[in-house]
């Protein structure tokens, strides 16, 4: 059995990966792209799955990515639902299930629901994203007119 303070670490490691991704849902809503670039490691890897089909390698590129996304949104807001985390000193794995809702000036909407598998890594003193992959499992699409009309008929 591990020490208290082995066990200890364990939790507060796994604490710190858990505000990670709720740092990376709440700047994915902000847009801060400065913040954004922070959670990643140098060589970091953004992987996103079909219809967009995208992968970014940088943090230089990861930002880029981040920039280009966010553009003629009106509003995205992401929200983390839950996630596993697997801690193997210095690296760990972890699975999130999240929702993500958004919606551009052309009055188009968006709801998907997706899981990101991460690698991440602690380095100069805390952990950052090494790789993040998104799995898209649905997409809905709409307009804000749709919605308002879908409303009023309930």
């Amino acid at each position: 059995m591990n020490s208290i303070e082995e066990r200890l670490k364990i939790l507060e490691d796994e604490n710190l990966i858990r505000a990670l991704a709720a740092s990376f849902a709440d700047i994915c809503t902000s847009g801060d792209a400065k913040r954004f670039t922070s959670l990643w490691t140098e060589d970091g890897v953004w992987l996103l799955s079909a219809p967009l089909i995208i992968e970014s390698r940088g943090r230089d590129s990861i930002s880029k990515l981040f920039s280009t996304l966010t553009v003629g949104k009106r509003f995205f807001c992401q929200m983390l639902h839950s996630g596993v985390v697997t801690i193997s000193g210095k690296t760990a794995t972890a699975r999130w299930i999240l929702s993500e809702s958004a919606g551009s000036h052309d009055g188009s909407c968006y709801q998907s629901l997706a899981t990101y598998d991460d690698r991440l890594v602690y380095e100069t003193g805390k952990w950052l994203f090494r790789e993040r992959s998104c799995t898209f499992l649905n997409i809905s699409h709409a307009s804000d007119q749709n919605l308002l009309t879908d409303n009023e008929g309930n």
